[in-house]
């Protein structure tokens, strides 16, 4: 018998998920919550005149949004189908790893999607620590996901790389 990694959660590596649409297509609203939040004054997201004449020749949505188009709505709720990070997420809740930290993330920005273009995802599982490692928060896995974003025409927009641990939480002090 080999160790947990080794066992169950090295079998998992790289597996993706099935390709899944964006609940919403990019949308000047959506653009224009998001550069006011981000107080992002480029008229490539918000000046129809100004963008048409840019090399994008439309509005474009901010790069940084990508995550946006991977989340689904609280209300009303729709599933996204899942992604080959839950079978890590049951076996590692199972061995006591159940709390989570974000850790990291990084993206990687192709092209900026239009306005009226339709976003679709894959996840892929791309890491998970071969040992447990001890934090400042308990023992803990550290897990590595990948998505790669894609517009209706499948080009690449881009990629994000999401990091969390999940850890074993250490006892309270009395």
């Amino acid at each position: 018998m080999g160790t947990l990694y080794e066992d169950q959660l090295s079998r998992h590596i790289g597996n993706e998920s099935e390709r899944v649409e964006a609940v919403d297509v990019v949308g000047p609203q959506m653009i224009r919550h998001w550069v006011e939040i981000m107080q992002d004054r480029n008229p490539a997201y918000s000046d129809p005149e100004w963008a048409a004449r840019s090399r994008h020749g439309a509005i474009v949505a901010p790069g940084a949004m990508m995550q946006v188009w991977s989340m689904a709505p609280v209300w009303p709720p729709k599933e996204i189908p899942d992604l080959p990070i839950a079978p890590i997420d049951e076996i590692l809740e199972a061995q006591g790893y159940t709390e989570v930290v974000a850790t990291g993330q990084s993206q990687s920005i192709e092209t900026l999607a239009k306005v009226g273009d339709t976003v679709s995802f894959v996840v892929r599982l791309a890491e998970v620590s071969e040992t447990d490692k001890s934090t400042r928060l308990g023992m803990a896995y550290f897990v590595t996901f990948e998505y790669r974003f894609t517009n209706q025409d499948d080009v690449l927009l881009g990629t994000l790389s999401f990091t969390y641990m999940r850890y074993k939480p250490e006892p309270a002090a009395a």
